[in-house]
C-alpha cells in the first residue's frame, strides 16, 4: 500500500514502489522513481529524472536531482540523479542533477547523509559513505565505498576521496586523498592510515599493515614517489588493496594531497 498525503503533490509519471510514504508537503516530479520502504517524510523536493533505491529514508526540507548550479548549464537539458537503496538523507542535503546533456549524479547504496550536506552535479559517491553535517563536494568529485566526509569539509571540484579513507571535520580537500588514508587540514594532507576505518569495513590486520608499510614506503622516506612507487609495486605484488593505492596514484589527474615534512616524525614512530 502506497500512502501519500494528501498535501503531497506526485506527477501522474512518476512511478512510486510499494509502501512507500510521501509526506506533506513533498513534490515528486515525471519520470522519478522511488523504490519499495522509501520514505518522504515532509518537504521534500524530488526533481524530474531522478531514482531513489528502496528502503531509503528521507528527511526534511531534502532536495534531489535539482538543476546543477554549475553555471555551463544549458536550459531545458535532460540530465539525471540516481540514489541506490537503504540511504538516510537527514534535513536540506542537497543533491544536485549532472549538467551535460544525459551526464548523471550518483549515490550508492547504504550511505549516512547528515543535515546541510551537499552532493554537487556529476559527483559519484560510493557505497557505505558517511558525509557528516554541512560536508561539501564540489562538481564532478568521486567518493570511493566506506569513505568517511568530516563535517565542514569542503571538496574541490574533481577530487578523488579513496575508498575506506577519511576527511577530518572542517578540512580544505584540493588534491586527491588515497584509499585508506586518514587526511584533513586547510589545505588537506594525508597523515595516517585509517587503521580504524579499515576494521569497520572489515579488512584484517595483516591487509592493513600491508597498507601501512606501503604507505610509509610511498611519503615517509626521502625519495622519489616514482621510486617508491616502484619499490611497493616489488615488495606487495599480489596485494589488491596496495594495487588499488598505485592505480589512484597513476590517475590522479589534481595531483595528491601529501603528508607535509611535519608528519613525517609522527607516522614513523607509530
Amino acid at each position: 500500500m502506497i500512502k501519500v498525503d494528501k498535501f503531497a503533490v506526485v506527477h501522474k509519471d512518476a512511478e512510486i514502489g510499494e509502501n512507500c510514504v510521501i509526506g506533506p508537503f513533498c513534490t515528486v516530479g515525471a519520470h522519478v522513481t522511488i523504490g519499495a520502504n522509501t520514505v518522504l517524510r515532509s518537504h521534500v523536493a524530488v526533481e524530474a529524472h531522478t531514482s531513489i533505491g528502496a528502503d531509503s529514508d528521507i528527511f526534511p526540507f531534502v532536495t534531489i536531482g535539482i538543476q546543477s548550479q554549475d553555471t555551463k548549464y544549458v536550459p531545458d537539458t535532460i540530465t539525471y540523479t540516481k540514489l541506490g537503496a537503504r540511504n538516510v538523507i537527514r534535513e536540506f542535503v542537497s543533491i544536485h542533477s549532472g549538467t551535460e546533456e544525459g551526464t548523471q549524479t550518483t549515490v550508492g547504496d547504504d550511505c549516512n547523509l547528515l543535515a546541510h550536506s551537499h552532493v554537487a552535479h556529476n559527483c559519484n559517491v560510493g557505497n557505505h559513505v558517511v558525509m557528516s553535517h554541512s560536508a561539501t563536494l564540489g562538481g564532478h568529485v568521486v567518493i570511493g565505498d566506506h569513505a568517511n566526509i568530516g563535517g565542514l569539509s569542503a571538496i574541490h571540484q574533481f577530487c578523488h576521496i579513496g575508498k575506506a579513507s577519511m576527511v577530518g571535520g572542517m578540512s580544505r580537500v584540493i588534491q586527491d586523498v588515497l584509499p585508506f588514508t586518514i587526511a584533513e587540514g586547510f589545505p588537506a594532507h594525508m597523515r595516517v592510515i585509517n587503521k580504524v576505518g579499515m576494521e569497520r569495513a572489515g579488512y584484517s590486520s595483516i591487509e592493513t599493515r600491508e597498507v601501512r608499510k606501503a604507505f610509509r614506503i610511498l611519503f615517509m622516506r626521502e625519495i622519489r614517489l616514482e621510486l617508491a612507487v616502484k619499490q611497493v609495486q616489488k615488495e606487495f605484488p599480489g596485494s589488491e588493496n596496495v594495487k588499488l593505492m598505485l592505480d589512484a596514484i597513476a590517475n590522479s589527474q589534481r595531483g595528491l594531497a601529501r603528508p607535509d615534512s611535519a608528519m613525517f616524525e609522527i607516522n614513523v614512530s607509530e
